[in-house]
């Protein structure tokens, strides 16, 4: 039977049944929750509605998307999660204008292929939260390696000339701090180059760098676990960590693309507009190094005490590898 009817139509009512259909989907009861998802599926009204977000690279809402996705985890169908998984970004036409670029841009590009990457480290802490421990150890791991540190907030920004940017001013106003601090990342590496770090990562130890591990020679990033389509392959960068000399102009031009994208996709993750995807297609159309998957040595729960930083630090250096970076939530 379906799920929908006159009085349970509209977008309120669309986003309450996908509510609906997640918590079925929590407690177990699989094939109510699919029944739920298929109906909405089935509605034209609500295939359409922005209630539900964005359309995906597969014809869904976004928000429809995930939750089959949410559906297909739980089933464990790995070829249904993974199809899922892929698709779940914008077609790739909205992110056409971040992969163009003229002879002489390109020329630029290659060339910079051949620039080291100024030995600096950055990182950027916005709003009134109380700065990570990360940061702290970072300015120190920056000092024993060889490299300069600088953290990066508002007032800082504001001198480099980030507050003029429409798309940083805007997620500013309204509290986005992540799309603000993705913003402000590709001007400052514009601007100056260097290596950028979000301040989630902690290092394992001081013996060894980053230039250790990297040949820190043109733009560099790395890889994200999951392959996503971005019309240009599945490689998914991660913009968590980038290396660059100064004056790349894939970050002029996604700082130019961004705010038409962020129009054209008000409701849209950061991570589709100003994060990873949006990234990778302007990365896509230049050399780009990617960072060994060993660079991280492991990945904490977001409020991990500190004995268990400590612990995996340890890990890291006892085990022999090269895992510079834990992925780890102070916040």
């Amino acid at each position: 039977m379906s799920y929908l009817s006159a009085e349970t139509s509209g977008p309120k009512n669309f986003r309450a049944l996908l509510l609906a259909a997640r918590d079925l989907i929590s407690a177990g009861r699989l094939d109510e929750a699919r029944q739920t998802l298929d109906a909405l599926r089935a509605d034209a009204e609500a295939m359409k509605s922005r209630a539900l977000g964005e359309m995906t690279l597969l014809g869904y809402p976004r928000k429809l998307h995930s939750a089959y996705l949410k559906l297909a985890k739980a089933e464990r169908d790995i070829v249904r999660r993974v199809g899922l998984q892929h698709s779940l970004v914008p077609p790739p036409q909205a992110m056409a204008a971040l992969g163009l670029f003229d002879p002489a841009e390109r020329r630029v590009m290659t060339e910079l292929a051949r620039a080291p990457v100024p030995r600096i480290i950055h990182q950027i802490w916005l709003g009134t939260l109380p700065v990570p421990p990360s940061v702290e150890r970072w300015a120190i791991h920056a000092e024993k390696t060889g490299f300069e540190y600088r953290l990066w907030r508002e007032a800082d920004l504001e001198k480099l000339g980030a507050d003029a940017h429409p798309s940083y001013l805007r997620m500013l106003e309204i509290g986005d701090y992540p799309g603000a601090v993705d913003i402000a990342r590709y001007a400052i590496l514009q601007a100056l180059g260097g290596i950028y770090l979000d301040c989630d990562w902690y290092p394992t130890r001081d013996d060894l760098g980053f230039a250790d591990l990297l040949p820190l020679i043109g733009l560099g990033a790395m890889a994200e676990a999951v392959p996503r389509e971005t019309g240009f392959g599945s490689l998914l960068l991660a913009n968590s960590f980038i290396a660059t000399p100064p004056g790349h102009p894939v970050f002029k031009r996604m700082l130019q693309t961004i705010p038409d994208i962020v129009a054209a996709l008000p409701d849209a993750p950061a991570w589709w507009s100003t994060g990873p995807l949006a990234m990778t297609v302007a990365f896509r159309q230049t050399s780009t190094f990617v960072a060994p998957a060993d660079l991280v040595a492991a990945e904490l729960s977001r409020g991990a005490p500190m004995s268990d930083v400590e612990a995996a630090c340890k890990a890291a250096v006892s085990g022999g590898g090269d895992g510079l970076l834990i992925a780890w939530k102070s916040w």
